[in-house]
């Protein structure tokens, strides 16, 4: 399974700018922790680390602009995912970098495991028009076909 493109289409599902550095940081923090879910564990001491040595940059830049995608993600007005991924509805306040990469690595984890995404209904919503979009909902269909 292609991991990297199911995290980028979550991403954008939230509508995250690429253009933000922590984009890519989440990208290659989901994946390390795919690699080995132990590095979830620890955060600080290993996988900021290991993410701040593939960009170049320090481990406090990693875990400052990732910040800035989980709060993008957390206002996101896909409420559907949100409550998907997060069980939004359920939490009072936005989860920390860590609580974020578990909840993401749990829904990735899931798309490979017996619940398929095909079997339910994916509320997806247009970045750009912030409205329901059944062709990006389509999309992640498709793609849950092809993981198959």
């Amino acid at each position: 399974m292609n991991y990297e493109k199911v995290i980028i289409n979550t991403l954008d599902s939230f509508g995250v700018s690429r253009s933000y550095t922590g984009y890519n940081y989440v990208v290659r923090g989901l994946l390390l922790i795919l690699e080995d879910p132990e590095r979830i564990e620890c955060i600080t001491k290993t996988l900021y680390i290991d993410i701040a040595r593939s960009f170049h940059t320090t481990w406090s830049c990693v875990e400052k602009n990732m910040r800035t995608i989980v709060n993008c993600v957390w206002n996101s007005h896909n409420v559907e995912m949100l409550e998907i991924i997060f069980n939004k509805s359920n939490r009072e306040k936005k989860p920390t970098n860590k609580e974020f990469l578990k909840y993401m690595y749990d829904y990735i984890s899931r798309i490979n495991s017996d619940v398929k995404i095909a079997d339910r209904f994916v509320p997806v919503i247009c970045p750009i028009s912030n409205d329901y979009c059944s062709s990006l909902s389509a999309f992640y269909i498709k793609l849950s076909k092809m993981i198959e």
